[in-house]
């Protein structure tokens, strides 16, 4: 495994006119509301998540959002993230959300995080937040590949417990010991998360060639992509007009792996606000893209995938592929590709997301994370999200109204028609 700073994702390079990530951080800190522009500016700095830029919070219709800033004693901009809040109804009280946020120096902050935390639980309580959720971007452990492939392919995956990792992060140890004794709660069990993936599949693409990156796939791998190419794929990045193949290729996928696919206005508003992202900005590049890519033979689209490049950070987010010409091996034509469109624009991760464990060998899950591992991604865990319960009624209330949202969902997919996508 290519040796991966085991303090957080890879990192951005630092962007003109942001603060600087090593400037020291003079006495207590603020934080008060800032523009999106500047939001991007220190996330870029400090190498946050797409999840916490602007375009995301387009993306996410009925929640409000707020960018923040975190200022030192000097007046210097520090930290930044995007909160997303959904109030109750016809009430004042909110739930307040950070998804893998906010974009910190997570070194600096695990020294002494209530500096860092307290003025952000101050805010929320100020605007009657009743619960206040982040998704700590700090990496906390790194499994290579082969061992995770083996323990997959002979016993299944249950759990990482007793599977040694090869980064065992000591910051990651020494935040996650105060978020305990302070009451931020875990959410979700080992690796399961309720909102974004605590476990991720990423390739570490810093200093490689591609010649590099295709010895580090497994030999299947290396054999379809020299399939495809003989099978005439060719893959190519389209903007919002992918859409509609895109949901057809997502469906029949959901369909044959038997999950409950999203609806396309869920895809259609996402790849519009990432999309109105370069508006305006003369010729300029989005500073966060989203594109579909799709594989085709002949304009026989087979694959499409939805990726969103942010900073130094290339991301899979949702595929689809048609058992159509599968010989043709379109969908690993589709990664690859992408993997060389992420290095060639210098970044230094590929992001497969993330994936479920409890893993039998004959969960159609199980397939996808081997194809990850394949594709040379190693498994990264992160500290992952964390809730404090501000008002206990409060939050009492909210959670018996998302359980049975929860239900819901839980029936529309035992009753969903495998043959039958109306509902959907």
């Amino acid at each position: 495994m290519t040796e991966q700073t085991p303090a957080s994702a890879p990192t951005s390079a630092p962007t003109p006119d942001a603060p600087s990530a090593t400037a020291p951080v003079v006495g207590p800190l603020t934080v008060r509301e800032i523009s999106a522009d500047e939001a991007v500016d220190t996330l870029l700095e400090l190498g946050g998540s797409f999840l916490q830029t602007p375009a995301w919070g387009r993306a996410k219709q009925g929640w409000r959002r707020t960018h923040l800033g975190w200022f030192d004693a000097g007046g210097a901009r520090v930290g930044a993230g995007l909160v997303l809040s959904r109030t109750i109804p016809r009430l004042s009280r909110s739930y307040a959300y950070l998804p893998e946020g906010p974009g910190l120096p997570w070194d600096v902050v695990a020294g002494d995080p209530s500096r860092w935390l307290d003025p952000l639980v101050a805010w929320a309580k100020g605007r009657k937040a009743f619960a206040l959720r982040l998704g700590y971007p700090v990496v906390s452990r790194v499994w290579d590949r082969e061992p995770v492939k083996k323990q997959v392919v002979d016993n299944g995956l249950l759990s990482f417990k007793d599977l040694p990792a090869s980064v065992d992060n000591p910051t990651a140890r020494t935040l996650e010991a105060w978020l305990d004794r302070n009451g931020w709660l875990p959410l979700g069990a080992d690796g399961v998360a309720v909102g974004q993936p605590r476990l991720l599949c990423i390739v570490d693409l810093r200093g490689r060639t591609e010649a590099e990156l295709l010895k580090g796939m497994n030999q299947q791998w290396r054999r379809n992509v020299k399939k495809a190419e003989k099978a005439g794929v060719q893959v190519r990045a389209v903007g919002p007009e992918g859409l509609d193949t895109f949901h057809d290729l997502y469906v029949e996928s959901a369909q044959r792996d038997n999950f409950l696919p999203r609806p396309k206005a869920y895809f259609d508003a996402m790849a519009r606000a990432f999309d109105s992202e370069g508006a305006g900005t003369s010729g300029r590049e989005p500073r966060v893209s989203a594109r579909f890519y799709e594989a085709h033979v002949d304009g026989d689209v087979l694959a499409s995938a939805l990726m969103i490049r942010f900073g130094r950070t290339f991301s899979y987010l949702y595929g689809g592929s048609t058992e159509r010409n599968r010989d043709a091996r379109a969908s690993n034509a589709l990664q690859w590709q992408a993997m060389r469109d992420a290095a060639a624009a210098g970044c230094d991760a590929y992001d497969f997301r993330g994936f479920n464990t409890s893993l039998g060998a004959t969960s159609p899950l199980t397939g996808l994370l081997l194809f990850k591992l394949g594709a040379g991604a190693d498994v990264v865990e992160m500290v992952g999200e964390r809730e404090l319960v501000i008002s206990r009624f409060w939050h009492f209330a909210f959670a018996r109204a998302m359980a049975a949202r929860i239900a819901i969902n839980k029936r529309r997919k035992a009753t969903r028609a495998s043959a039958d996508s109306a509902d959907v």
